[in-house]
């Protein structure tokens, strides 16, 4: 009778244990990570793969990557081609059915949250690397953000019911949040007076798209070719021409080609900025990522 009970108390010890594990996420962005931390407080564990200094396009596939994937429960992407140099070889390595593409254990968001730059018409690599899906840079809009975080919510949900209604009101807060600042940080640009910017690469578009900045002009002459001298001096002339007087380079690209630039355009301001979570060292949250961003266009 002793035996029995302390086998009794063994068992709903250990399916207690069981029952109110906390899921495993990995998230291929840091953005995604900030979001997903966010949405699953307490009841989660989560790590992303890509770092926030890196461009997510050219992340190597390591075993040690693999391995975390193989003990996720929910692998959250952007999709839309971002990661697919190196996401599908992380996900064969890992050998986890539950992540596999379709379960309910990996989750693309890119695709639900209305990708802009969709390409028609015939695509080649003659046009740069272009996304056949649409623009995946989704997280440098506060409100698709919110938007991601609520879908984010759900996905952990189905996973996890017991924690379902703290995940939605979780999820909710941020979109709510994002949605009151976004007015705040669209009255400091309004004020700023900046109304076109230069990029190097298409990173940005979703943010200077949810602030109505126009982007004449892309440093690289296709989408994933380096500038050439041919057509930096183009975008000199234009920049001339539509006196635009803010430049913004992504942090894992070089700085250096703007030199050329202020040379011949001295008046004109050039930063390097952070375009992830942790992309710098005053950057924990997607928050601070947005204030940081909306700050230098603003030139403080």
């Amino acid at each position: 009778m002793k035996t029995c009970y302390i086998f009794t108390v063994l068992f709903l010890t250990t399916w207690s244990c069981i029952t109110h594990a906390k899921l495993s996420v990995v998230t291929t962005t840091t953005d995604l990570r900030a979001l997903t931390a966010e949405v699953g407080g307490e009841f989660i564990t989560v790590d992303s793969i890509a770092k926030g200094t890196q461009d997510p396009h050219y992340i190597e596939a390591k075993p040690s990557f693999m391995i975390k994937v193989n003990r996720a429960d929910l692998l959250v992407s952007i999709g839309l081609e971002l990661e697919i140099g190196w996401l599908p070889n992380i996900i064969q390595g890992a050998r986890n059915p539950k992540v596999q593409k379709w379960q309910r254990g990996n989750l693309e968001v890119g695709p639900m949250v209305e990708p802009l730059e969709v390409p028609t018409g015939n695509i080649s690599r003659a046009l740069g690397d272009v996304h056949p899906d649409g623009n995946p840079h989704v997280t440098l809009d506060p409100i698709r953000a919110g938007q991601i975080a609520l879908f984010i919510a759900e996905r952990l949900g189905e996973l996890d019911s017991e924690h379902k209604e703290t995940f939605v009101k979780n999820a909710q807060a941020i979109q709510t949040r994002l949605q009151e600042k976004t007015k705040v940080w669209q009255n400091k640009i309004d004020h700023s007076g900046i109304k076109k910017i230069v990029t190097y690469h298409k990173t940005l578009t979703y943010f200077l798209n949810r602030f109505h900045l126009e982007n004449p002009a892309i440093l690289e002459p296709k989408p994933g070719i380096p500038p050439t001298s041919g057509h930096i001096m183009a975008v000199i002339q234009l920049i001339k021409e539509q006196k635009i007087s803010l430049i913004l380079v992504e942090n894992f690209f070089d700085p250096t080609v703007t030199e050329k630039i202020k040379n011949n355009v001295p008046t004109i301001r050039s930063a390097t900025v952070a375009v992830a979570v942790d992309g710098a060292p005053n950057i924990a949250t997607i928050d601070e990522l947005f204030e940081t961003l909306i700050n230098t266009v603003c030139g403080r």
